[in-house]
């Protein structure tokens, strides 16, 4: 009888041996898509979710980040993690606008004034809106992650009101951008950042729209003489995950992804700032001549606009509405 019970307490010991060396977690390795270059502030906030998913999983998870459009570029993205063909991916947010024509809203034109601007829209309910949209389409946001602002660029002459834009044929990259170019009288002519640099040397076009770091990555700055530093609009990305996936993991998976992406946002957050004035410096020390907006010509180019957004509104119904309702209130 002794030796019985003594038996059956050591096979408990055992077994909660076992148990406690046990995992929490199974080991786990899922991928993330990237198309930014290494260097980029964005691509190195992708590096440091990976190493916060890591950490918060004492090493049982694993995000490896596939940088430079090793595995898709921005044109196959969204198919890739509708498909399930990547686990993660970072997703400009103009490439829903197909699909979800509201998803354009941060490309309106003079509704975000300075860099806090897209931080507050979303954390004002903006990103729960956005995130329901991308759910119906097989989509699940992980975290934000903000670019910073666009400017205005020319080889023609300085552009400091709407007038200036007739006849200047003007690099976009995205309808909403397009959009703004024709409302201020320009020839909007819509091509990738990687053809950029040599239509802007060719003459192909007159100038572009761009954000400041990118005009110093693709070495802009070369093939420009005039910068408008306009705020005039922004470009948003987010890390989204293929639903079906997303929906298989544990809850406990899936706090350590999103407390490892609000560090991620943050971490590139603190950096655009600091990003954006390391690039007004090569730009002005390259020689260009920069025209700083004042409060007065950015009222003009924002009534010159007025019919962009207008038609955002008509044509995207009543989640439209609301986000611009949320971008108006942020003021």
């Amino acid at each position: 009888m002794k030796l019985r019970k003594f038996s059956l307490i050591a096979s408990i010991i055992l077994l909660m041996t076992v148990l406690g060396a046990c995992p929490i977690m199974a080991e786990a390795s899922w991928k993330l898509s990237n198309q930014l270059p290494p260097s980029h502030f964005i691509s190195k906030g992708m590096d440091i979710f990976a190493q916060k998913v890591s950490e918060y999983s004492n090493g049982e998870l694993k995000v490896e980040v596939f940088h430079s459009a090793q595995l898709f570029k921005d044109t196959e993205v969204v198919e890739a993690i509708q498909e399930g063909l990547v686990e993660m991916a970072l997703i400009p947010v103009n490439k829903w606008s197909g699909m979800i024509p509201a998803a354009d809203v941060f490309e309106m034109p003079f509704i975000f004034k300075d860099l806090t601007s897209p931080e507050k829209f979303i954390k004002a309910g903006a990103s729960d809106l956005l995130d329901k949209e991308f759910v119906k389409k097989g989509a699940k946001v992980v975290f934000w992650v903000d670019y910073g602002l666009v400017q205005f660029f020319n080889n023609k002459r300085p552009l400091t009101k709407p007038e200036d834009f007739a006849g200047l044929k003007i690099r976009t990259f995205s309808k909403g951008t397009a959009d703004t170019v024709s409302a201020l009288g320009g020839t909007p002519v819509v091509m990738s950042s990687s053809e950029m640099y040599m239509a802007l040397q060719r003459g192909t076009v007159d100038g572009a729209t761009t954000g400041m770091p990118a005009a110093v990555s693709r070495k802009i700055y070369e093939v420009q003489k005039y910068m408008t530093l306009a705020n005039y609009t922004t470009a948003q990305f987010c890390v989204q995950a293929n639903l079906d996936w997303w929906d298989s993991l544990s809850e406990k998976e899936k706090e350590i992804l999103l407390k490892a992406g609000a560090d991620a946002e943050k971490n590139i957050r603190s950096s655009i700032a600091d990003a954006e004035s390391k690039a007004y410096e090569v730009i002005k020390n390259a020689g260009l001549e920069i025209y700083e907006l004042n409060e007065q010509e950015r009222e003009l180019f924002k009534q010159a606009t007025e019919p962009v957004r207008d038609a955002f509104v008509k044509n995207t119904g009543d989640l439209g509405k609301q986000l611009m309702e949320i971008a108006n209130s942020i003021k």
